[in-house]
C-alpha cells in the first residue's frame, strides 16, 4: 500500500534568547511521511524546535517543544478522516486504484514516481509548479531558464537575492522575457558567470548541462573538502572544481559506472531532490527521502 502524506501548518515563535523572541513570520507547509515518529524543524539562524508525533486510527497527536527554555510543550491534535470508504470509491473502472493522492495535491503524473516526495515538498513551498493538467512533468528536461528561476526561488528561502536590474547582459534575454528577473539576479550574485557564455548568448531555452548546474550551484556551497571525490570522466569537464564541491556536498551525485556526465541533462525530478538536499544543507527543511541523481 502506497505511504501516504499528511500536510501540517505550524505557526512557530523560536527563541531567540533568553529576553528575546524570533517570531516565524512566513508559514511553511512540510510534507511528513506518514510513520515518522520525530522531526525537527531548523531556521537558518540555528533555532529549531522539536516534534512528537503519535498515531491512532482516528488522529495524530503533535507535541511541539521548544528546547532550553521553560515552555511548556503544546499539544496538537490532528483528526483524520475515515478514508476506508473513499478508497473503495476511488478504483478505476479498469480496476486500478487511483491512490487518490489529490488531498495532499500530488501532480497525477508522479504518485508512483521516486521523486514524490520531493515533488510534493518543492511544488507546495511554491518553488515548482505543475501544468494546469494537474501533471508535474518529472521526467522533463530542465532549461537554462527554468533552472535560474528554481534556484533565484530557493536562494530567497535560504540567503539573500539582489534586485534584478536593468541592463542587458545577454542578448537573448531580454527585460521583457519572464528569466530576465531571475537571471539578472544570479549574475548580480556571480552564480551566473556572463564570461562563460561565448558572444553573449544565454541559450535560455536550451536544456542546462549537470556540470553548469553545478557551476551556479556552487557559489552557495560552503567550503568543504572534495579530495575524495572523483568520477571517470572528470576530463571531460570545464569546471570540474564546482562538479566536485557540489558532489562532496551530496547536492549532484554520479552514476553507478563511475561518471558524472558533466553534459548530461537534468529532469524536473531531479531538480526538485537537488533543491530539497539544497534546503537541508541549508538548514531550512529537515527528514527529506534521499535519491541517487
Amino acid at each position: 500500500m502506497m505511504k501516504k502524506l499528511f500536510a501540517i501548518v505550524v505557526a512557530l515563535s523560536l527563541v531567540g534568547s533568553a529576553h528575546s523572541f524570533a517570531f516565524a513570520e512566513k508559514k511553511a507547509t512540510v510534507s511528513i511521511p506518514e510513520g515518522t515518529s520525530a522531526y525537527k524543524i531548523v531556521d537558518k539562524e540555528g533555532n529549531f524546535v522539536d516534534l512528537e508525533f503519535t498515531y491512532k486510527k482516528d488522529e495524530i497527536t503533535v507535541v511541539v517543544t521548544v528546547p532550553n527554555t521553560e515552555n511548556d510543550p503544546q499539544i496538537i491534535t490532528v483528526p483524520l478522516e475515515n478514508t476506508e470508504k473513499r478508497d473503495e470509491d476511488s478504483a478505476d473502472s479498469t480496476g486500478g486504484d487511483l491512490k487518490n493522492d489529490s488531498i495532499f495535491s500530488v501532480p497525477t503524473d508522479s504518485v508512483n514516481h521516486w521523486a514524490r516526495n520531493d515533488i510534493l515538498l518543492m511544488t507546495q513551498l511554491g518553488l515548482l509548479k505543475g501544468y494546469p493538467d494537474g501533471t508535474f512533468k518529472p521526467e522533463k528536461t530542465i532549461t537554462r531558464a527554468e533552472y535560474a528561476a528554481l534556484l533565484e526561488r530557493v536562494l530567497k528561502m535560504a540567503s539573500t537575492v539582489p534586485k534584478p536590474v536593468e541592463t542587458t547582459v545577454f542578448s537573448d534575454v531580454k527585460p521583457d522575457d519572464w528569466f530576465f528577473g531571475p537571471v539578472s539576479s544570479l549574475v548580480v550574485r556571480k552564480n551566473i558567470n556572463p564570461e562563460v557564455y561565448l558572444e553573449g548568448h544565454f541559450f535560455p531555452n536550451a536544456a542546462i548541462p549537470r556540470e553548469e548546474i553545478a557551476l551556479w550551484t556552487a557559489v552557495d556551497v560552503p567550503e568543504i573538502s572534495s579530495q575524495d571525490v572523483k568520477f571517470k570522466d572528470e576530463s571531460a569537464m570545464k569546471y570540474p572544481v564546482d562538479v566536485k564541491k557540489v558532489a562532496a556536498a551530496g547536492l549532484l551525485k554520479g552514476f553507478p559506472d563511475g561518471s558524472f556526465r558533466p553534459n548530461g541533462n537534468t529532469t524536473r525530478a531531479e531538480a526538485a531532490t537537488m533543491m530539497v538536499r539544497f534546503l537541508k544543507m541549508k538548514g531550512i527543511i529537515n527528514e527529506q527521502n534521499e535519491r541517487k541523481m
